[in-house]
């Protein structure tokens, strides 16, 4: 009875724990990819730490229905249905894993008769430590092996490489930019392009042009610039319109985004496709720093159901009342940039072509959880 009790309690406090991270998300509480794929992977390691399960299908079962929870709070943010998608993968291969080693110790002809139930089950029918009983898959074959504490070293290898992405990326700067070259950046809202900057500026001496992205990211325009300012980065803040007169003068254009999807197209800040545009006119390199978290396995099929859409107040301010109700003012906070506009993708696993992404989507995404 106590033991009940004391699960009935663990699950009553991770679906508590559950509802606010919901919150957060739709309250846009937990802002940028980072901070959304680490606090989503996170909590599926607590998820998995307290899951009770008798056979692999029903885990795997429980964390779509628990992503499709997640990513409908906030739809536009793939980095939660990333993360799914990527312990899903975790899971399946460490199942298949399972059976390979286990097909050489017979086959038991028993289909499996438990019923689904839920995922943070107390029914002590199934034993203490039911995910570490026998295990039956699709042909009747029996699986000893416990899968808990594999999944759960995955889960946090797979926290530690999010902790470790800008420092990787940042790495390669040195590689990427020369010295006295001239650097356009139109995403001041990238973590991953700033520490790339900063790391680079300790072996390179070069100048940074930091686009304003009005109306949305003035401010984070200029606390971005006062800070390569303040690591010794000649640096210079311009406006939209500056762009197309001064792209001559750029070595590289390097772009920070909120995904990639599987065409090797992205999303990055509004205004990102006019200059990725301007810099193919000039025949300018443009270079995405991306985590491979971001990378969705989801295709532009309907971009405008991307791209999420911002205060119409920044553009044109409600006091205009006269010019308010004849115009229809749109704010997009993200461009579709395509593929053919972008020459290199850095990564935390080396730099690649935007058209060898969809080879990076099958290494670490299964086709059955494309869909939640």
């Amino acid at each position: 009875m106590l033991a009940a009790g004391a699960h009935i309690s663990k699950e009553k406090d991770l679906n508590a724990h559950i509802e606010a991270f919901v919150a957060q998300i739709k309250r846009r509480q937990i802002q940028g990819s980072y901070n959304v794929a680490l606090a989503t992977s996170q909590l599926l390691l607590r998820v998995l730490s307290a899951a009770r399960w008798t056979h692999i299908d029903q885990l795997v079962t429980q964390i779509k229905v628990l992503g499709k929870r997640l990513q409908s709070a906030q739809p536009r943010e793939l980095a939660c249905g990333n993360i799914i998608r990527r312990v899903l993968a975790l899971i399946r291969e460490e199942s298949e894993d399972t059976n390979d080693s286990e097909s050489g110790d017979g086959a038991i002809n028993s289909p499996l008769i438990t019923s689904m139930f839920s995922l943070l089950s107390t029914n002590d029918e199934y034993g203490p430590n039911p995910h570490s009983q026998s295990l039956y898959d699709g042909t009747g074959r029996s699986i000893k092996k416990d899968l808990k504490p594999y999944i759960i070293e995955g889960i946090q290898e797979l926290i530690d490489e999010l902790r470790s992405i800008d420092e990787s990326i940042a790495s390669m700067g040195v590689e990427m930019i020369h010295e006295n070259e001239t650097i356009l950046t139109p995403t001041p809202n990238s973590r991953t392009v700033l520490k790339f900057l900063l790391r680079t500026a300790q072996k390179r001496k070069f100048t940074v042009l930091v686009v304003e992205v009005f109306p949305n990211d003035v401010e984070k325009t200029h606390e971005f610039a006062l800070k390569l300012a303040e690591a010794g980065i000649e640096t210079t803040v311009i406006t939209d319109a500056m762009v197309y007169s001064i792209m001559g003068r750029v070595g590289k254009v390097i772009l920070g985004t909120h995904a990639v999807l599987a065409n090797g197209g992205l999303l990055a800040s509004a205004g990102a496709a006019m200059i990725c545009q301007c810099a193919n006119v000039h025949r300018t390199p443009v270079v995405v720093c991306t985590g491979l978290y971001k990378l969705s396995p989801m295709y532009p099929f309907d971009i405008e159901s991307l791209i999420e859409v911002g205060d119409t107040g920044k553009v044109l301010e409600f006091e205009d009342g006269s010019l308010v109700d004849k115009v229809n003012v749109v704010n997009p906070l993200y461009d579709y940039v395509p593929p053919e506009s972008v020459d290199l993708c850095i990564t935390n696993m080396g730099g690649y072509s935007p058209n060898f992404m969809y080879r990076l989507v099958i290494d670490h995404y299964r086709q059955e959880d494309t869909t939640l």
